[in-house]
C-alpha cells in the first residue's frame, strides 16, 4: 500500500515546510540492502520512516491528518515442500487495512496513533497440510515523527498487539514490534533512508535496512524502499505505472491445538516466520486528491513458513500468479 506518486514541485527542505507536509505522510517500510536477507509486511518487520514522496505535498491548515489504506491479493496455487515431503499445493488470499492519525504537537514533531489489520488465509489441498489456515495482526501504531534537522527526518513507532492464529485468543499471542527509520534529503531529488526492525519473537529479532529515493527526471523514479522497491514512470498526471518486486516477512503464534490437528505435536503454540516475495508491475491512478487506486499482477517464486523454534520449515518455490488491488487515502 505505497503511494507511488511523483514528487511533483517538490521545494528544498525548509523545517516548517517538510514537517507540515508530514502531517501527510503514509506509513513506509523501507528498502533492505541487496546483501541483506531482508523483507517486510504489513505487520510491521522492517524499518518505517516518513514517506519521501508524501513530503511534496502542500502544507495543511489543520493539525491533524488521518491516513487510511486497504488491499487484497490473490495467489495462486504452489506445492508446499519439507525436504522431500509434498503436502500438495495451497493457494493464498491476503488482506489489510489501517487507519494513522497524525497530530502536529509541536514544530518538530507529531504524534502518530492508529490501528492495523493483517490476516493470510490459506487453503490447502490436504487437510494435514503444516501450514495454519490463517495468521492474523491486529495492533495499535504508537509513535512520533521527530524532525532533528532540517535534512534529517525520524520516525519511532511501536505496535502492540496479537499476531497469531485467532481460533484460541490467549496472551501468548501478544507482541510489540518497534521499527525506527529516518529520511536524510540529500537533495530534494535524491533522499537515503535507514533503520531497524525490532522483533523479539522472530528468529531474526534485530533486522537492518537501508534505501535510497531518487527522482532521476520529471517521469522517472527509483522508489528504492521496501516493502515495495520499484521503478516508476508517470505516464500522466493521474496515472504511474510501476514494476518491481514486493518483500514480507511477519512473525505469528500459532494456537495450542495447531500441531494436534497437522500431526506434528511440536508444532503446538510454535512461533512462526513468514517469508513471502512478489516481482510485478501494474499502475497507479491517482482518482483524486490524496487518493489512488493501485492494480497490479505478477509472480511469487518463494514463500516459507518457518517453524524455526521447532526446527521445521514448509516452502513452496512454485512461480504462483498473484493479482493484487490497493486503495490509500490521506486527509
Amino acid at each position: 500500500m505505497v503511494n507511488r506518486s511523483g514528487w511533483g514541485g517538490m521545494e528544498p527542505v525548509p523545517q516548517m515546510n517538510v514537517y507540515s507536509s508530514l502531517r501527510r505522510s503514509t506509513l513506509a517500510l523501507f528498502l533492505a540492502a541487496a546483501s541483506l536477507p531482508l523483507s517486510s509486511i504489513h505487520a510491521q518487520n522492517l524499518s518505517v520512516a516518513p514517506r519521501p514522496t508524501e513530503m511534496s505535498r502542500a502544507a495543511t491548515v489543520s493539525p491533524l491528518s488521518y491516513e487510511f489504506e486497504a488491499e487484497s491479493s490473490y495467489i495462486g496455487d504452489g506445492a508446499a515442500t519439507h525436504g522431500r515431503v509434498n503436502y500438495g499445493n495451497f493457494s493464498e488470499i491476503n488482506s489489510s487495512a489501517s487507519f494513522v492519525l497524525s497530530d502536529q504537537i509541536r514544530n518538530n514533531f507529531i504524534l502518530r496513533l492508529g490501528v492495523q489489520w493483517e490476516r493470510y488465509a490459506f487453503d490447502t489441498s490436504s487437510p494435514v497440510t503444516p501450514i495454519p489456515d490463517s495468521i492474523n495482526a491486529l495492533n495499535a501504531v504508537i509513535g512520533g515523527d521527530i524532525q532533528l534537522t532540517s535534512a534529517l527526518l525520524v520516525r519511532i513507532e511501536a505496535h502492540p498487539g496479537i499476531y497469531g492464529s485467532f481460533k484460541h485468543a490467549t496472551s501468548r499471542l501478544f507482541n510489540v514490534p518497534i521499527t525506527i527509520g529516518a529520511s536524510y534529503f540529500q537533495t530534494p531529488d535524491l533522499i537515503f533512508i535507514a533503520g531497524l526492525s525490532i522483533d523479539p519473537n522472530s528468529n531474526v529479532p534485530v533486522i537492518p535496512a537501508v534505501g535510497v529515493h531518487w527522482k532521476i527526471s520529471d517521469r522517472w523514479l527509483i522508489d528504492g524502499v521496501a516493502p515495495r522497491p520499484q521503478l516508476q514512470f508517470s505516464l500522466t498526471d493521474k496515472i504511474t505505472l510501476f514494476a518491481g518486486a514486493d518483500l514480507r516477512t511477519g512473525t505469528f503464534r500459532m494456537d495450542n491445538q495447531f500441531g494436534h490437528s497437522v500431526r506434528l505435536e511440536k508444532l503446538n503454540n510454535a512461533i512462526m516466520d513468514y517469508w513471502e516475495v512478489r516481482g510485478g508491475g501494474g499502475l497507479t491512478w491517482a482518482i483524486w486528491n490524496g487518493v489512488n487506486l493501485d492494480i497490479e499482477g505478477g509472480l511469487v517464486p518463494y514463500r516459507r513458513f518457518d517453524f524455526n523454534r521447532a526446527n521445521f520449515k514448509v516452502t513452496s518455490s512454485d512461480w504462483a500468479p498473484y493479482v493484487r488491488v490497493g486503495l490509500s487515502a490521506t486527509f
